[in-house]
């Protein structure tokens, strides 16, 4: 049987929280949520949204994700990729006390301007910044993946957009077996790759073996937009083909900027029709 989830993010109040699960989880009808983890934000009161949380897991019980923060993995300073790494292992607790045992997490990102000079002489010398983003990514990944191991924890990262290191799948699917850890697999998020001008079902295919979450949503094809499927440009049935094609074996998570009611059973209802 199929399985579906849905995400929640911080635009979302307690009461569409609420919402959502008394109508989506009580029935059945979804299974799962993909949770924003929000902790020690500098302003920002996240208790409500937290304890809302807490509350539709406790009365509903369902699979539970978090998506971490959005730090960047590719970090130079020493001191900076240790507090990455001590809020990680926050982000791990936080998971297990929901009951979750699922972790999106990014990469990190190329910059213009290193610390390190690329230079021949320099101890940690590369050829680029791209090159010395990818190392220093993969080594804060592979000890975050042994944190997450400590929790029975394990780690989805997935195509991106805009300046990252893993926009195509074939880099992403380098960037998972050059981590080496058995608990490191891949999130294909669709609108990236729809927004990126990729061929979705050649992108799918490319996963194969380590494909083993999604994040589902549409767009124009010219931002990353979070749509209700069926509101944009992407052609969901040849995806769900190549699905099939990798015996895809994870979730269906809606990842859409609002998640009501309605909105979830649409998505749900047209995604069925492509399957």
């Amino acid at each position: 049987m199929n399985r579906f989830g849905y995400n929640i993010n911080f635009r979302a109040t307690p009461a569409d929280i609420h919402a959502a699960a008394d109508a989506m989880l009580a029935t059945q009808e979804y299974h799962a949520i993909e949770v924003t983890y929000y902790e020690n934000m500098q302003d920002v009161d996240t208790f409500a949204y937290n304890q809302a949380i807490r509350q539709i897991v406790d009365a509903y019980h369902p699979q539970v994700v978090v998506h971490i923060s959005d730090f960047n993995l590719s970090e130079e300073n020493s001191t900076l990729r240790s507090a990455i790494l001590h809020e990680f292992r926050n982000c791990c607790k936080y998971t297990r006390e929901l009951g979750g045992r699922e972790i999106v997490m990014h990469c990190g990102r190329p910059r213009d301007a290193l610390h390190v000079p690329l230079a021949p002489h320099s101890s940690v010398y590369v050829e680029s910044a791209q090159e010395r983003a990818w190392v220093l990514s993969v080594q804060l990944f592979r000890t975050c993946c042994d944190i997450a191991k400590e929790y029975g924890i394990m780690i989805y990262t997935e195509n991106l957009n805009m300046d990252r290191l893993t926009i195509r799948c074939d880099t992403l699917v380098k960037f998972v077996e050059e981590v080496d850890r058995d608990n490191v697999e891949i999130v294909f998020d669709i609108g990236h790759c729809h927004q990126m001008g990729g061929d979705i079902p050649s992108e799918v295919l490319t996963c194969g073996k380590h494909l083993r979450h999604l994040h589902l949503h549409d767009n124009d094809g010219k931002g990353d937009q979070h749509l209700e499927i069926g509101a944009g440009s992407i052609d969901y049935k040849p995806f769900c083909d190549a699905l099939k094609q990798v015996e895809y074996p994870g979730l269906y998570m809606m990842e859409i900027r609002t998640c009501t009611p309605e909105n979830l059973r649409a998505c749900k209802e047209r995604l069925l029709k492509c399957m």
